[in-house]
């Protein structure tokens, strides 16, 4: 039997209409930033209902806790999320 995923800390809320089409066309860009593709096709998976650590593997990262506070800031702070990190204030 697969290993139990741990209930969410930081469960998605609804993505907007304009959000899942930002997200879908940057999922699928060849210009966009490596890292803004990974995290749109994270976070696209999650509101598929799909596992953090799933989420995670689909988009070519090994961590569903890096997927868990991705999650929380996309709440926080929408579509800048898929910024550099580094760049958004601290959660």
């Amino acid at each position: 039997m697969p290993p139990m995923s741990r209930r969410p800390n930081h469960p998605l809320r609804s993505l907007t209409d304009q959000e899942r089409e930002a997200l879908q066309a940057i999922s699928r860009s060849l210009t966009e930033p490596a890292a803004h593709v990974a995290r749109a096709k994270e976070l696209l998976s999650v509101a598929e209902g799909i596992s953090f650590t799933e989420a995670a593997k689909r988009a070519g990262r090994k961590s569903g806790d890096a997927v868990c506070k991705l999650v929380a800031r996309f709440n926080l702070f929408g579509l800048s999320t898929l910024e550099t990190r580094y760049d958004l204030p601290p959660l």
